[in-house]
């Protein structure tokens, strides 16, 4: 997992190259719609990190401060 590319940007975890282990998970065939994403959150009341941040960034360093504090280290 990781890059070398010198664009790789490390606080988001894209750097360095590195050996990981994940535990197994399943992947279904086909994409999920989204009549099946709103059942899933009627069901389980699952919130999304975009609302749980009020964003949907990826790139961190676009992040306040506050979001950067209570975003996931990944």
């Amino acid at each position: 997992m990781g890059s070398e590319d010198a664009l790789a940007y490390p606080d988001d975890g894209e750097g360095p190259v590195r050996t990981v282990e994940i535990a197994p998970f399943a992947v279904a065939a086909t994409t999920v719609t989204v009549a099946q994403f709103a059942a899933f959150v009627a069901a389980t009341g699952h919130t999304t990190d975009a609302e749980k941040h009020g964003d949907s960034l990826v790139f961190s360093g676009l992040l306040t401060d506050e979001l950067k504090a209570s975003s996931p280290p990944w």
